[in-house]
């Protein structure tokens, strides 16, 4: 009898343990929801114009950072990767309307630029991983997809021109050819 109480505490120790190793990997390596789920959240809580999406940890969860720009306001949503369901909202005024890092929806409109997911694809001809965060910014009077992604070594970053289509810029952190 001793043996059985021994033995099914010992299985209940190993199979609490695997369940917890389990639960802890699968909140470490869950299916995020994607940068496009991500926007559409966003924008169906501020609809504006969105001007990066970042990938962070905040209390160990994964979340998206969704700025929005809309009205002469900037808005930072909070959406949470797995579930889509936004945490917080935090509304500033936009008090810097010379920063180069605003984009001006006046100036996109007549300018013909690629979409996210054409630079997306341009990227993955590059880079192997998931994306992390899009951010499409204006750079010595060009516009440009600012990109991140988490590789299989590590992060690589890279800056493709939205109106050429051109790699302006690739780094690739984890990049063994020495």
């Amino acid at each position: 009898m001793k043996k059985i109480i021994t033995f099914s505490l010992a299985a209940a120790v190993v199979l609490g343990g695997a369940v917890a190793i389990n639960h802890s990997y699968a909140q470490e390596n869950n299916e995020t929801i994607g940068i496009d789920k991500a926007k559409e959240a966003a924008l169906k809580k501020v609809d504006g114009v969105v001007e990066s999406v970042e990938l962070e940890n905040r209390l160990g969860q994964p979340v998206y950072e969704v700025e929005i720009d809309k009205d002469q306001k900037d808005y930072d949503l909070y959406v949470n990767a797995t579930t889509a369901e936004i945490s917080k909202v935090e509304e500033k005024i936009d008090d810097d309307n010379d920063d180069d890092d605003n984009i001006n929806a006046n100036k996109l409109s007549s300018k013909s630029l690629i979409t996210e997911k054409e630079a997306i694809e341009i990227a993955k001809t590059k880079i192997n991983g998931e994306l992390n965060e899009i951010e499409l910014d204006e750079d010595d009077g060009r516009y440009v997809y600012d990109m991140e992604f988490r590789t299989s070594t590590g992060e690589a970053e890279i800056t493709i021109d939205a109106e050429t289509k051109e790699i302006v810029e690739f780094e690739n952190d984890n990049d063994n050819d020495d």
